[in-house]
């Protein structure tokens, strides 16, 4: 392997910070838009290109943060030890569950009610990859690509197990596979992340890390052949629906759906369809990224420098701006101040149901460029230990 002296890998900032204001569009949407928009917008009996796509693409985010913070730990790991790298690990993962469970838990709700109605959503499942991760990197190189195979590629094969058939340990299928509700001791927790693909996904990201370290040229080959390996595994399964999604690919009536369900993979939890496209995808763009770039990437690098940063800030603002625009619309925005923030009353409807959720979309962004540019100025001059935490 042609290893090239340790520097900050600029196309990770990239891929970053495209990909957290491609996340941001998502949440746009659970607080600028009602209706089937809100609910169901990859359901077919209901949903229209324009709303499935602007679901769609940002499926991108999850699975991308996930493999970036594994090659966060690679990086992490090249002046550390093995215990130092552990403590790091496992000190994000419970901090990062904590920040699930207190401050951004709010944030989604604006109710004092997410006490009792946590959410396992993705912080908090990145959250649990690190504690895991923070055993597995004192495994040789080989074991960890064994479980992580194993969690990637097998979870499919259990799609037919369910909760509801494992009696009282049901809530242990439901954090590792199936997602749903635990009821504990009258608290209700709602499994949206379910841990086991995810963990995986960060293992791999970690095994990948030494690749970002190799000469440019050299380390564009391995994210391109990789990617398009991924984006050609993931089509074949699509397309014969041999393995790899609960949900099947199916002709429809129309051309437009007929790609919509071929694209319409099961992200709770992460199919491995799912993982191949989105990861395909994401190494492709690393390719495509990994060069000088004008200065159009600027902003896409600063928010890539501080994502934690961004995604802790655009929640609040968000979820306050649909609060706004609900009120001036409609007199009420009831069902924005709740725990889970629910689906609006019938007959609400904004008369361009995407123009609300694209316009918070762009202000939140354009809004938070020059915060996270000052942070991410804080973060260059100083080494305070905290910092590595945001």
């Amino acid at each position: 392997m042609n290893i090239i002296k340790k520097e900050r890998f600029e196309a990770l900032d990239l891929l970053r910070g495209i990909t957290v204001v491609i996340m941001a569009l998502d949440h746009s949407r659970d607080f600028f838009s009602l209706g089937y928009v809100f609910s169901a917008p990859l359901d077919l009996e209901y949903t229209t290109p324009e709303v499935f796509f602007t679901r769609w693409v940002t499926h991108f985010a999850a699975p991308v943060f996930m493999f970036l913070a594994g090659i966060g730990l690679y990086f992490a790991s090249r002046r550390r030890t093995k215990n130092e790298l552990a403590c790091l690990a496992f000190s994000r993962g419970v901090w990062l569950i904590f920040l699930e469970l207190t401050i951004v838990g709010f944030f989604w709700s604006f109710s004092a009610d997410f006490y009792y109605k946590p959410k396992v959503a993705v912080l908090f499942a990145i959250g649990v990859a690190m504690i895991f991760m923070a055993v597995l990197v004192y495994l040789p190189k080989w074991m960890i690509a064994i479980v992580a195979a194993f969690l990637v590629l097998g979870h499919n094969a259990f799609d037919s197990v369910y909760a509801s058939q494992l009696g009282g340990w049901g809530w242990v299928w439901h954090l590792i596979h199936e997602p749903g509700n635990i009821n504990i001791l009258g608290i209700q927790v709602r499994v949206v992340y379910s841990f086991v693909p995810w963990i995986g996904v960060m293992a791999l990201g970690y095994l990948f890390g030494p690749v970002t370290a190799m000469a440019r040229e050299s380390r564009k080959k391995v994210f391109l052949y990789t990617g398009l390996s991924l984006l050609i595994v993931g089509f074949f399964l699509r397309l014969t629906n041999v393995y790899g999604d609960p949900l099947l690919f199916e002709v429809q009536k129309h051309f437009a759906f007929t790609i919509m369900s071929f694209l319409n993979f099961t992200k709770y939890p992460p199919s491995l369809i799912f993982i191949c496209f989105m990861l395909g995808f994401a190494l492709v763009l690393m390719c495509l990224l990994d060069r000088p770039l004008g200065k159009w990437a600027q902003p896409f690098n600063v928010f890539g420098r501080v994502p934690f940063f961004f995604y802790i800030l655009h929640i609040p603002i968000l979820h306050a701006g649909g609060i706004v625009l609900a009120m001036l619309v409609f007199g009420d925005a009831s069902w924005l101040m709740q725990t889970p923030v629910g689906p609006s009353p019938e007959g609400y409807w904004y008369e361009y149901k995407l123009l609300p959720t694209y316009t918070g979309w762009l202000a939140t962004v354009v809004f938070l460029y020059f915060p996270s540019k000052w942070f991410a100025g804080v973060k260059a001059r100083r080494k305070d230990w905290w910092l590595s935490y945001f």
